[in-house]
């Protein structure tokens, strides 16, 4: 989101304008505002919200809209992507996390079996010798 947050600060500057008055020519509220200029997204209301402010507050900065949208639904996309892998593999991290207890205590069994087979095997191997 680093390239939308940049270009729309460095228009917004470049106008020579602060945020509130922004705020009163595009009845978009400050706070979201400063929350589409610092890639804080969790401020604004939803998603269909946060593109349509950012399409005004862009066409307002005269910026190509359509291009900041597109561009902003790519590093999104890019950004869900990354949190999705990363919880991916804290989730291979801890494997029984999210297993029934009923599941865990089977599981257990089946490597208590596992175990008892390989010491029992083993012992035949040593006692034939």
């Amino acid at each position: 989101m680093n390239k939308v947050v940049h270009q729309l600060r460095t228009a917004r500057e470049a106008k020579g304008m602060e945020l509130k008055e922004v705020e009163e020519i595009t009845k978009i509220r400050t706070k979201y505002l400063q929350a589409l200029e610092d890639g804080d997204y969790g401020v604004l209301p939803g998603g269909v919200y946060t593109v349509e402010f950012l399409r005004s507050y862009a066409r307002f900065l005269d910026l190509d809209a359509d291009n900041l949208v597109n561009t902003f639904r790519m590093e999104a996309t890019a950004a869900k992507l990354e949190t999705t892998f990363d919880n991916t593999l804290q989730e291979t991290n801890r494997p029984y996390r999210d297993q029934s207890l009923l599941m865990r205590i089977s599981q257990f069994y089946r490597e208590a079996g596992d175990i008892f087979k390989f010491l029992k095997t083993s012992r035949m191997e040593q006692s034939k010798r």
